[in-house]
């Protein structure tokens, strides 16, 4: 940690900054004053390392692997993939500086507070409306058609949206070249997500009752059942031990549940999102998620809760499940059940996300920026690539107030067509 703080602001600025241009030499200047060329090897190894081999060269023992390893499957990574070396000492940073903060009264609250922010700034919200295509007139974007209407940007269009959509549906064929078109058709997506909403009479039991206080517990041995649990995901199989994310909110929060009450919800983030076989052999998995395989799968992980809170299904009043197909329904972007907007294994990530001739935000089409979970620096609920959007359309404003540009019409001699 002590190291991870020395070098922090780089670190952060690095993560925040668009990679393909001269920011972020600074950043890796801060990290060359503070460690010189072996410091900076040293984070590269990091970023070519996995969680297993960090936490196995840097501590003695399994309780750090224990604790963080599972961790990373909420950075939408495995304990055997690259990167791992970075993401946890940044969310052990995470924690230990910020806790688990939730939005008292719910997370819809945390929209509720979006939409009062933007309409106090004069912002229109639509929802419940289909973007149907990107408006390109002389090769710049220069709006969407929605709904059968047509909305114009007085600047710019900010599409936070897959590669997958942006490249192979929103743009017209016209506006892309061939290569980029491939690129997005190859975009790869990782493991799915399937949620289950227990509601309880009264809270459960845990067998270790300090539990009984934390937020978030995950259920794990680190990168042993995890590992095994996220490799057999990705080759199709449903984990015979999945990692369950127990989610306790209404420690923190005791509004969300009627006096007396309790309620879990259960992240798996180790679920194919067709599954081709059951790693236990016990489910049949020829139909794809049927009821019977939900159910099945559902009992298989109320099972390992009830492991270590004996009296669970005493408690049990009514239980509803997120499945991956419905995922992907509820979420355009969650492609293939995916919450993390891609992959995020090394080589499509960093400079090479989303695309690796296009690992920037600013689109071949003029006018048109690309944000969101499939864009550097992945997913999150920072909004940084959104924000780096924001302030480079602000500078590009305020160049063109300084410089006499016009922002309305075909400028003569020295001038140029505005944002």
């Amino acid at each position: 940690m002590s190291r991870l703080n020395d070098n922090i602001e780089s670190i952060g600025g690095l993560m925040a900054s668009e990679l393909r241009s001269p920011a972020p030499f600074r950043h890796l200047a801060g990290l060359f004053r503070n460690g010189g060329r072996a410091g900076v090897e040293q984070w590269l190894r990091s970023v070519a390392s996995s969680g297993r081999g960090y936490a196995r060269t840097e501590f003695r023992g399994s309780e750090v692997d224990h604790l963080f390893a599972p961790w990373l499957l909420h950075a939408g990574l495995s304990p055997d993939h690259a990167t791992g070396g970075l993401m946890v000492p940044l969310l052990a940073a995470t924690l230990h500086g910020f806790g688990l903060p939730v939005v008292a009264g719910g997370s819809g609250c945390f929209l509720d507070a979006f939409r009062s922010l933007l309409g106090s700034l004069n912002v229109r919200v639509e929802t419940s409306t289909q973007v149907e295509r990107v408006l390109v007139e002389r090769g710049r974007a220069v709006g969407v058609v929605a709904a059968g209407r047509v909305l114009r940007a007085r600047r710019a269009v900010l599409a936070s949206v897959t590669p997958t959509a942006l490249y192979g549906s929103l743009l017209p064929d016209s506006s892309v070249s061939p290569g980029l078109q491939a690129e997005a058709a190859r975009f790869r997506y990782g493991r799915a997500a399937m949620q289950i909403h227990v509601a309880l009479s009264r809270p459960i039991g845990w067998q270790d009752e300090r539990l009984s206080r934390i937020p978030l517990v995950h259920l794990t041995d680190g990168s042993g059942s995890t590992g095994i649990a996220c490799a057999g995901a990705e080759a199709g199989l449903l984990p015979r031990r999945p990692s369950v994310v127990v989610g306790q909110q209404y420690v923190l929060d005791p509004s969300r549940v009627p006096t007396g009450a309790a309620a879990l919800w259960l992240q798996l983030q180790e679920v194919p999102f067709s599954p081709r076989g059951d790693a236990a052999d016990e489910l049949d998995t020829t139909q794809g998620w049927t009821p019977e395989l939900v159910q099945g799968y559902t009992d298989r992980v109320l099972q390992r809760l009830a492991q270590q809170a004996p009296d669970l299904h005493d408690r049990i009043l009514a239980v509803d499940v997120v499945t991956p197909p419905q995922l992907a329904r509820y979420n355009p972007n969650s492609v293939e059940g995916d919450p993390y907007g891609g992959s995020l294994e090394l080589e499509q990530s960093f400079l090479w996300r989303p695309l690796p001739s296009s690992g920037r935000h600013a689109t071949t089409v003029p006018g048109l920026w690309h944000i969101g979970a499939s864009t550097h620096p992945g997913p999150g609920l920072g909004g940084s690539s959104g924000h780096m959007v924001a302030t480079a359309l602000i500078k590009q404003s305020r160049r063109t107030h300084r410089f006499g540009l016009s922002t309305t019409r075909q400028g003569s001699g020295r001038g140029r067509r505005g944002k």
